[in-house]
């Protein structure tokens, strides 16, 4: 089908450098990107072809660590260096099912491989075709992001009658509506979201085609749903959402549709009304598979076979599902270009939908994760009307490059790259920036914390209405709006997730779990988060049932723009084990990423934080006077201070044990399926009084190894004479350097040691007795194959 060419937009001399530079930064985040491979990469082993059908064929394999990814994802399988492109079925455990192509070979070993490179690749691409200007792309507009001083606030600004904003809102509206580029400062919860939406009527009153994007799907449905719920009569084609909702809510809406297959076949499409089938028949069979999957240990024969069905089934679907989207390219392009309001992630602007269509107003949502690269793509779709949204003091886009192109093109968002950031930090903001001050969303004191600390030019004010809000989750653990959990006389451990990557605490975990088991019905609303990925898997392990669905455990940069009643935030860093503590709680100046990270866990929460921290290294022994180190004394002073004994006190799930530890241990032991040991450098004294019950278990008639004990050997490599011992008596002993965890796994069982597990001074010793959260704990400390796999 041929396509009317769109004129191309002006192109100032100074964009074609711009371009190329951009580019060349994408390169050295492609190429970094593929350097870390090796470390993100997650080994296969015992790979067999479960079933096949016309289309595909289903491989399972068990993955030797964290997989970290969920169904329904697209990877790369490798397999003696060949690249295959796959997707993933199901994930039960350790034991990943994939689709592969039917003519894919069947290896025994291989490679999964989960990155969005080919994202940076398409952007790089972009911008060197674009190095000149281009069909459909205003490359004057995308140069425009680049400096926040290039246009003048207007004299006169058009009059909004709109209820229901207060100054600062309306103000940013009515500057928003002028042409050139409006920085709309949004602190969390002071209504960026309202402000947009408002903004989104008034252009569609006017008349003007908006293009509205943020860099998550999670955050496009947000923006969705607010802009329905104002402008309702948007729906049934006037506004379309471009690529897979994380809202469920916005599939087959019965007051309109939305989503852009559901618009197409409503008109009428065949191939779009089969798409819609094929996508809710996907929908039907993973949401059947999700319960097998929580129950993955446990099942019947009979479940077996249920699941092997649902997954050829769903292996077939989502091979026709590819093949549809292929064939609809055009009919979605013909939607796109007859919306008012088109909803989309800030990518999707590179992919081919898309590309080349033009919008009289751009909209950049979230813009402090966008990078500027992306975000000159974005406006460029644009006459130059453009509104940056986003708050430079939340958290920045992620970027593993260091190079100086990356660190100017990448790591800075928009913001910081036309210079917003210092203009504020000075006192002379720009004059077409827009900042809300008033925040609707935090109690006073958690409001206290989170301005004090970061937003000192711009303080924020607590709405009078929150103060009257009622409480909608209430905790005996949470009986005040700040709660510190002090873990510093605890001497927790800090460990890497398969020996060499994220942090993880396995004893912080233990204490949120004993916080999670003493909740009540009344907490409704709880979100668990962490910095690092390892510790928030093991956080989710801890939550109940999804029927609470309003309980989250997330890492912190994926929990940006979400709120919960009551947030736990875990630090996870101690300075006991890895050393020295992570970057995060080092640079603490308001600009840097660890007073970001500081501020977005705590503006999460609507009515209490609470904060498990060691406090004596994130902040006693603290020498710069700067955000962090503000957050925390305000916490400090504001806050009701917990010691971890008192949070065991009325906690089931976790218990501190004293007395005879390798008896309790013994107990454990006996009829034990499998055992898993990690005893860091010492004389490991309690381990002959086990070696009775470990070759037990040991002796077990079962095909994976059902015992397996880690030992740290001596400086010059030699185990200590128990573990020798142990090794000669037919335990499997393996030696690895270095150990930072102290713990056991029996079965649903977990303990921790803040000594060495087995040695003669074992510390404080917690147990844990908790299904998920042990099968997590084995995931997290598996390590890495190869010859040196200490």
């Amino acid at each position: 089908m041929d396509e009317p060419t769109p004129p191309a937009g002006p192109v100032p001399a100074a964009w074609p450098g711009i371009a190329e530079q951009a580019a060349r930064a994408l390169h050295d985040e492609l190429r970094a990107v593929t350097d870390r491979r090796t470390l993100q990469d997650v080994q296969l082993s015992g790979g067999f072809v479960v079933a096949e059908t016309t289309s595909r064929k289903l491989m399972r394999f068990e993955a030797e660590g964290d997989l970290g990814v969920s169904e329904g994802a697209q990877a790369t399988l490798v397999v003696d260096g060949v690249p295959i492109d796959v997707e993933v079925v199901s994930v039960f455990g350790n034991v990943v099912t994939l689709s592969v192509p039917p003519a894919a070979t069947v290896p025994a070993e291989a490679t999964l491989r989960c990155d969005l490179s080919w994202l940076l690749s398409a952007q790089s691409r972009r911008l060197r075709e674009l190095t000149n200007g281009g069909p459909g792309f205003n490359a004057e507009a995308a140069a425009a992001l680049l400096s926040a001083d290039r246009d003048v606030a207007p004299q006169e600004l058009p009059a909004v009658s709109v209820e229901g904003l207060n100054h600062g809102q309306r103000y940013a509206v009515q500057l928003a509506l002028t042409p050139g580029v409006t920085w709309l400062w949004g602190p969390p919860g002071t209504g960026k979201t309202t402000t947009i939406v408002t903004l989104v009527a008034q252009l569609c009153v006017s008349g003007l085609r908006v293009l509205l994007t943020a860099p998550t799907n999670a955050a496009v449905d947000v923006a969705v749903q607010a802009v329905l719920k104002e402008i309702p009569e948007l729906a049934g084609g006037a506004l379309v959402r471009l690529g897979q909702p994380s809202d469920t809510s916005l599939i087959g809406r019965s007051d309109g549709h939305v989503l852009i297959d559901e618009i197409a076949a409503k008109r009428g499409e065949v191939l779009a009304e089969m798409r819609v089938r094929e996508g809710q028949r996907v929908r039907g069979l993973r949401e059947r598979l999700r319960p097998l999957e929580r129950r993955h240990a446990d099942l019947t024969d009979e479940e077996q076979q249920l699941r092997l069905t649902l997954e050829r089934d769903l292996a077939d679907s989502t091979a026709r599902v590819r093949e549809l989207d292929e064939s609809l390219h055009f009919v979605r392009r013909q939607v796109c270009r007859e919306a008012e309001v088109v909803a989309a992630t800030s990518h999707q602007v590179v992919l081919r939908t898309l590309r080349e269509l033009t919008f009289d107003v751009v909209i950049l949502d979230e813009a402090s994760m966008t990078t500027t690269a992306l975000a000159m793509l974005v406006a460029g779709a644009g006459s130059g009307h453009t509104i940056v949204a986003g708050d430079f003091r939340q958290l920045p886009p992620v970027v593993v490059a260091d190079t100086p192109s990356a660190k100017e093109w990448l790591l800075r968002s928009p913001f910081e790259r036309a210079g917003v950031d210092v203009a504020v930090g000075t006192g002379m903001p720009p004059t077409r920036l827009a900042a809300l001050t008033q925040q609707y969303r935090m109690r006073g004191d958690i409001n206290h914390v989170v301005s004090e600390a970061f937003y000192p030019e711009s303080p924020l004010v607590t709405a009078p209405t929150v103060s009257t809000r009622a409480h909608g989750s209430r905790a005996p653990w949470a009986d005040g709006e700040l709660v510190l959990l002090d873990t510093s006389l605890l001497g927790a451990r800090t460990a890497r997730k398969q020996g060499m990557s994220s942090r993880y605490n396995l004893m912080h975990a233990q204490l949120v779990a004993g916080l999670l088991a003493d909740s009540t019905a009344e907490v409704s609303s709880l979100g668990v988060i962490s910095p690092f990925a390892a510790q928030a898997r093991l956080l989710e392990s801890l939550l109940p049932e999804p029927e609470l669905e309003d309980w989250a455990a997330s890492t912190v940069h994926r929990f940006q723009g979400g709120e919960r009643d009551i947030v736990i935030y875990d630090t996870v860093d101690t300075g006991i084990g890895v050393r020295p503590l992570h970057r995060w709680f080092t640079e603490g100046e308001k600009s840097g990423n660890g007073a970001r990270l500081l501020n977005v866990a705590a503006s999460r929460a609507r009515d209490h934080l609470v904060v498990v921290a060691a406090l004596d290294q994130l902040h006693r022994h603290r020498t710069a006077r700067d955000a962090a180190w503000r957050f925390f004394t305000e916490l400090h002073e504001r806050g009701r201070i917990v010691s971890w004994e008192e949070a065991l006190k009325h906690a089931p799930v976790t218990q501190r044990v004293s007395g005879d530890v390798f008896g309790l241990l013994r107990d454990d032991l006996a009829g034990a399926r499998s055992v898993e040991m990690w005893l860091p450098r010492a004389p490991l004294v309690g381990l002959r009084s086990l070696l009775p019950s470990l070759k037990l278990v040991a002796e077990q008639d079962v095909e994976t190894e059902p015992v397996t004990i880690w030992v740290e050997p001596d400086p010059d490599g030699y185990l200590s004479a128990e573990a020798t011992e142990a090794k000669h008596g037919g335990v499997n002993i393996r030696p690895c350097v270095p150990i930072l965890e102290s713990s056991a796994v029996v079965d649903d069982v977990v303990w921790t040691s803040t000594g060495s597990l087995l040695g003669p001074n074992p510390g404080v010793v917690l147990r844990t007795r908790h299904r998920g959260f042990a099968d997590a704990v084995r995931r997290a400390q598996r390590r890495r194959p190869g010859p040196r796999t200490g």
